[in-house]
């Protein structure tokens, strides 16, 4: 990895947290779900998946949202738990990674999510041994929060400024190339990380 570096920004999802977006998919299609995978990859004009992942709409409008693309009262535990389908565990090698690298480096995330994954995923990825997220990273960039989203340069910019980081010294990694080329357009260094692939690998 190049000298120059002192901070790293993880993706969260598909870098770190292991997805199952299929299976997410087929839960809300038995649930009679129609166009479910436009929707969730932000490709369909309702793009309510999209507007609760960038803070447009909070957790009860997401819901809401649900219960009327499929016309069924579904309850808030229902939907939550098809919801969160989508998220499997962070791999013990890779905590143990960010363990390491953070005695040498700034440690950072941004990831592309919305209130009920982050909420279900920390606790449920991130907190074991005694540990939890706050332990691996200085800060946690997330779009639902900050109503921006990858891979829009701006929010690369102001986790740059907010984190006082330098462009040049800052390395970021994400299992999307587009996210990776947006991110290298503000002057980062990036890296395309493929999901199931040795993550430490980059570090070598």
């Amino acid at each position: 990895m190049n000298e120059q570096i002192k901070n790293i920004i993880f993706d969260w999802g598909g870098v770190l947290i292991d997805l199952n977006l299929e299976g997410c998919i087929s839960a809300f299609e038995q649930a009679g779900a129609v166009n479910v995978r436009d929707l969730l990859t932000g490709t369909n004009e309702l793009g309510f998946f999209r507007d609760y992942e960038c803070g447009k709409i909070n957790t009860p409008e997401f819901r809401e949202a649900i219960r009327k693309h499929i016309d069924k009262p579904l309850t808030d535990e229902d939907i939550d738990r098809m919801w969160n389908m989508e998220l499997l565990t962070i791999p013990e090698e890779k905590l143990q990674l960010l363990t390491e690298l953070s005695k040498h480096y700034r440690l950072f995330l941004l990831s592309n999510t919305n209130e009920l994954h982050w909420e279900y995923g920390y606790k449920n990825a991130f907190c074991r041994n005694g540990k939890d997220y706050t332990m691996y990273f200085e800060r946690i960039f997330l779009s639902y929060r900050m109503h921006l989203s990858k891979p829009d340069p701006a929010i690369f910019q102001r986790v740059l400024q907010e984190a006082s980081l330098q462009p040049a010294e800052t390395l970021f990694i994400d299992d999307a190339e587009t996210n990776c080329l947006a991110a290298a357009s503000t002057g980062m260094q990036a890296a395309h990380y493929i999901p199931g692939a040795n993550l430490g690998d980059l570090f070598k």
